[in-house]
């Protein structure tokens, strides 16, 4: 058993002021208790978004990174040195991910690696009783989701939190909880982009260009606005269609197998619908690129990218929430810390919840197939084909 025990945290659904606020307060509990509670942790996967976690958790309080691990040598050493300039001390380096579920002196993992290995670790993870921070998605296949879930069940004193960053930024949180309050009316549609020329991004090992590993953009990266269409709608889509391309790098990469440029509609029971954008080829141009995302509603409507909410009666002032760049993965670290310290089990002091995070993977699927088969794909045939209840 890890040193700090926890207590059993099963789905609470809250608003997101509510949840805001029980996340500051335990933030500062736990800053106060800092000092006293040191909490052990090792970082798995050391790669661009790794040493990014792994450098956000040595700005915390009473955080001790005991170690790091990753395969690749050069990693292990950059995620070494990051440690020693900032604290001092060197950590052990470690290559291989049974050494650090081996050690007893540690309390939690937060881990960053292909999306191929998530289930995988995250089993391991809760069977050696380590608390886990895992970076989205929380898996690649419905099954895979399922099982992970129903092990957080049985393993009533670990938190599990996966890494949906969004999820803890102010903007966000505050902004869904305005439209779910009926500030704009009724929700009409959405649209999003995430567009990029910065093509083709590959990962280490060139992982990123891999389906097998990645799940592709749909699975990997748009969960992110699933996520939030979702967080916002309380419901899933219930059918997509889609139009893509996964030949456009091919001269230089000839088994790249992801789709590096799409489009998808999505649309809701209840009418609300979603225009998306993802792609990898845009010209290096600020009028072509960008990420984006907005609602609109029958009274107004809200851009989560500049935190413009804009309202049809011009009576009324256009408001800006949270401007600036929000530090969304400080937060959700902080939150996966102090629930450890403050013995909040199972999923109740997440920002996301275990079912949430695989509704994202369903939409992910169910974006993929329509992209694939240029068809529209229903939600109940991703769900239908594993078996799972939806």
């Amino acid at each position: 058993m890890p040193p700090i025990a926890l207590n059993r945290r099963r789905f609470l659904g809250c608003s997101a002021a509510a949840g805001l606020a029980l996340t500051q307060g335990r933030v500062a509990e736990a800053s106060a208790a800092a000092e006293s509670t040191v909490v052990r942790l090792g970082v798995v996967g050391l790669g661009t978004r790794g040493t990014t976690l792994l450098r956000t958790l040595l700005e915390l309080p009473g955080v001790k990174v005991a170690a790091v691990c990753d395969a690749e040598p050069k990693h292990r050493l950059r995620g070494q040195g990051v440690v020693e300039k900032a604290v001092g001390e060197r950590p052990e380096g470690l290559e291989r991910i049974d050494q650090i579920l081996d050690r007893s002196d540690i309390d939690a993992l937060v881990v960053a690696l292909p999306c191929d290995r998530h289930a995988e670790v995250a089993l391991a993870s809760l069977q050696q009783e380590k608390h886990l921070y895992a970076e989205k998605p929380l898996a690649l296949t419905l099954d895979e989701c399922d099982r992970l879930i129903e092990a957080s069940s049985k393993a009533s004193e670990i938190t599990l939190h996966v890494g949906y960053q969004r999820r803890s930024n102010p903007r966000y949180r505050e902004g869904v909880e305005r439209v779910q309050r009926g500030e704009i009316g009724s929700l009409i549609s959405g649209s999003a982009a995430w567009v990029s020329s910065n093509g083709p991004m590959n990962g280490h090992g060139d992982w990123l260009a891999q389906r097998r590993r990645s799940g592709d953009w749909m699975v990997e990266q748009a969960v992110h606005v699933w996520d939030v269409f979702h967080w916002l709608t309380g419901a899933a889509p219930v059918r997509a269609f889609g139009r893509g391309r996964r030949d456009l790098f091919s001269k230089i990469q000839p088994a790249r197998d992801v789709t590096d440029h799409y489009s998808v509609q999505l649309e809701w029971a209840d009418g609300f619908h979603v225009s998306f954008l993802h792609s990898w080829i845009a010209p290096a141009d600020h009028r072509f690129t960008g990420v984006t995302q907005q609602v609109m509603g029958s009274e107004g409507g809200l851009d989560f990218s500049t935190g413009a909410l804009t309202f049809r009666d011009r009576s009324r002032p256009r408001q800006i929430l949270h401007p600036g760049a929000q530090a969304d993965t400080k937060a959700a670290l902080e939150t996966f810390v102090s629930a450890i310290r403050t013995s909040q089990g199972g999923d109740s002091a997440a920002p996301i919840r275990l079912g949430d995070a695989r509704e994202a993977t369903i939409t992910g699927l169910l974006v993929r197939k329509a992209v694939d088969e240029a068809r529209i794909v229903t939600r109940e045939e991703i769900v239908r084909t594993t078996g799972q209840p939806a």
